[in-house]
């Protein structure tokens, strides 16, 4: 009897081990903070040859190994053509060190540009910010578009300024007027790229003429759940964000937006920090 006992008493101890370590390993998995690489393709019949763009954004000085070789190597890896950082590289509150290690490595090996996010706003020194990462040899795009030669082709890329410019967390008029503005200016006959800091203008992007518009801001929702919820919460967007990350159809042009890099007190649930990938395919002749 008191063998039966001792059985039952181990079985059961047992099996709570067992469903402890199942839940650690759980929570392991869902709690991931290694860097994710995304990839997207984009077909388009203004370019003759393939452009790889990486996508950084919502960095928020955040470290990922020694002088930021983590981030490094993934960024090695994927042999980008360009490299365009989505605002919040720098935070308002953590020491920009890991910012400057980043762009002091990738600013003079890679063509490197930069819109800025609410945050380096909020820090109250954007334009020092601006300065120092323009010092790295990034082009610092403030509601402008440039043309620029990859692989002996030209693309057009704007890039505008976080609506806090304007003082205002939220998409304003005086925003959206300088969007309409660079939209006006674009050459219908280049492949144009918008670098901007915020999904929740979809609407407006929708209207413009660039064919392709990256964003961040949105961290991926926080949390995620498989087949179940595509992003929990978004600043700007509340909860439940319909532009949370991925890829958004927006009609006649497309948006994609980064879950970012930032690792910081709140949980990333099934919400891996990423660096998206974007190759745009050409198929002129």
């Amino acid at each position: 009897m008191e063998k039966s006992k001792d059985s039952r008493s181990r079985l059961r101890l047992s099996v709570k081990i067992t469903a402890a370590l199942l839940l650690a390993a759980a929570a392991a998995f869902a709690l991931r903070c290694d860097i994710a690489v995304r990839k997207y393709g984009i077909s388009t019949d203004k370019l003759s040859s393939p452009v790889r763009i990486v996508l950084l954004t919502d960095l928020h000085s955040s470290k990922y190994g020694r002088a930021q070789s983590t981030l490094i190597n993934a960024i090695d890896k994927q042999s980008p053509d360009i490299i365009l950082l989505g605002g919040d590289i720098a935070d308002d509150k953590v020491p920009h060190e890991r910012t400057w290690q980043l762009l002091e490595n990738i600013g003079r090996r890679f063509p490197c540009y930069y819109v800025s996010g609410n945050h380096e706003y909020w820090s109250g020194n954007a334009d020092a910010i601006k300065k120092k990462i323009s010092s790295y040899g990034v082009t610092v795009l403030e509601g402008e578009n440039i043309t620029i030669d990859i692989n002996g082709q030209k693309l057009l890329l704007g890039g505008i300024d976080d609506p806090e410019e304007y003082g205002s967390f939220s998409v304003n008029e005086g925003w959206s007027k300088k969007l309409y503005k660079m939209s006006a200016d674009t050459d219908g006959e280049l492949f144009s790229v918008l670098l901007s800091h915020r999904p929740e203008a979809a609407e407006h992007y929708s209207k413009t003429a660039y064919d392709l518009i990256l964003c961040g801001h949105a961290h991926g929702g926080q949390v995620r759940l498989p087949y179940i919820l595509n992003g929990l919460y978004a600043p700007n967007q509340g909860l439940f964000p319909k532009y949370a990350g991925g890829y958004y159809d927006l009609g006649k042009n497309g948006m994609i937006v980064s879950r970012g890099l930032c690792k910081d007190l709140k949980p990333r649930v099934f919400n891996r920090p990423e660096i998206a990938v974007v190759d745009v395919v050409g198929s002129r002749g």
